[in-house]
């Protein structure tokens, strides 16, 4: 009876919740020219050189009373020799215990980065060349709060560490792609839009306003340069809604191909307080933390990191797929040289030089497919990477209760965890 109730009072919810979203009709958007003048259509496939290298990861978590919590952390990486056939496997396991412990995300994230690189070293070493595939971002966010950087910076710093011997691999000449799933971010359209908006204010120095939220942008705009806008009502409505550039491509473009690449500058000079700031090196937050003893590590770490190439971000659209898909690529590996940390802005890399190397990375890209598999080696990799939940709770917590105790600890479930099995049977 109450279940029914619930669901009566979820559908009037839903509904009142959704009435108050308008779609876009992104075939009709005032934005639609400049988004496609960012697509270039492709669809050649090339197989790679050497070996194809693809790596994924998981994790589970067990967490006890007092506060005592343990990571389990597992990463494989497949290496595809294209010429013979075959296949090796690199993979490693990753613990950690301690109270209060934060920083899991990233602990997996780091596991599955060391073992794509050793993976990567075997396979020069083996085949001379190396085509690196990784499941999600390359590009370097993090929380910028001094407090939880302390907290984490036992595993940030390896995180961006890891992040930067890839990076230098990529200088090298060595390709390394991330490839995301899913993807919310719209960087993409908002350079694109703050370049529109600003030649319709008739600036000539190209951007106006600096930044990633449309939000943003719109309110910069309205109150600075509202009286030049006379066409303003055919984007409001649009600029009001946050969809995702994934979302945005995937709906307008038919044809295979890609975006031009958008050189990503430093995430740090995106955030509130930081709009002065000509790069990282000359960000506010940068100076806070150089004060702090504590955070020396991070610092030394993270000033490394910018200090290689940026990552370029692209869109892909592989032939006989309905969707995009994120791709983060160093951007030394498409012949730029600068620093990220001297970024001020994100940059399109639209010179054909870039766009001809980026050619080449999609070609590979699209060899890859198979049958409905967009990037066939991560999805094998993915399959094994994966550790079941109920696996995870019949053979690895076990092991770990066992060792606790025989190390001495109490080990007592947390409350939550005993309502949860009592009431609901897991």
């Amino acid at each position: 009876m109450a279940e029914e109730q619930f669901f009566q009072m979820f559908l009037e919810k839903i509904r009142e919740s959704i009435s108050r979203l308008k779609p876009i009709d992104l075939q009709d958007s005032f934005f639609r020219t400049a988004y496609l003048s960012k697509w270039n259509p492709f669809q050649e496939s090339t197989p790679p050189n050497g070996a194809i290298v693809a790596c994924d990861g998981s994790f589970g978590e067990s967490s006890f009373s007092g506060g005592l919590v343990v990571i389990v952390a597992r990463a494989i990486a497949h290496i595809y020799s294209v010429k013979q056939g075959s296949v090796t496997r690199v993979l490693e396991v990753d613990t950690k215990a301690d109270y209060r412990l934060q920083g899991r995300a990233i602990f997996m994230k780091t596991l599955e980065l060391r073992v794509l690189r050793n993976a990567i070293e075997k396979t020069l070493r083996e085949y001379g060349e190396a085509f690196g595939v990784f499941d999600g971002s390359l590009y370097l966010t993090f929380l910028h709060h001094e407090d939880r950087l302390k907290r984490v910076s036992w595993i940030f710093e390896k995180y961006v560490e890891e992040l930067t011997s890839l990076l230098r691999l990529a200088e090298k000449g060595v390709k390394i792609v991330g490839v995301s799933k899913d993807s919310d971010i719209n960087y993409l359209r908002a350079k694109i839009i703050a370049s529109v908006l600003a030649k319709l204010c008739g600036e000539s120095n190209g951007l106006v306003i600096r930044g990633r939220s449309l939000k943003k942008l719109l309110k910069d705009f309205k109150d600075k340069y509202w009286d030049k806008l006379e066409e303003s009502c055919l984007f409001l409505k649009e600029l009001e809604q946050d969809f995702s550039d994934e979302g945005l491509y995937s709906e307008l473009v038919t044809e295979p191909g890609f975006t031009t690449p958008l050189a990503l500058a430093p995430h740090t000079i995106f955030l509130s307080g930081e709009s002065k700031a000509k790069g990282w090196y000359d960000t506010n937050f940068r100076k806070r933390i150089e004060r702090d003893s504590d955070l020396s590590g991070v610092l030394k770490r993270l000033d490394e990191y910018f200090s290689s190439t940026p990552i370029a971000l692209t869109y892909w659209k592989p032939p006989g797929v309905s969707v995009v898909y994120r791709l983060d690529v160093p951007a030394s590996l498409l012949g730029y040289r600068g620093e990220c940390g001297n970024l001020s802005e994100d940059v399109f890399l639209e010179e054909e030089e870039y766009l001809s190397a980026m050619r080449n990375i999609v070609s590979m890209l699209n060899w890859m497919r198979q049958g409905p598999y967009v990037v066939y080696p991560l999805v094998q990799v993915d399959s094994i990477a994966k550790l079941d939940r109920n696996l995870y709770k019949t053979a690895y917590e076990p092991a770990i209760v066992e060792e606790l105790r025989r190390r001495g600890f109490r080990v007592n479930p947390r409350k939550r965890k005993i309502r949860d099995l009592l009431l609901r049977g897991y």
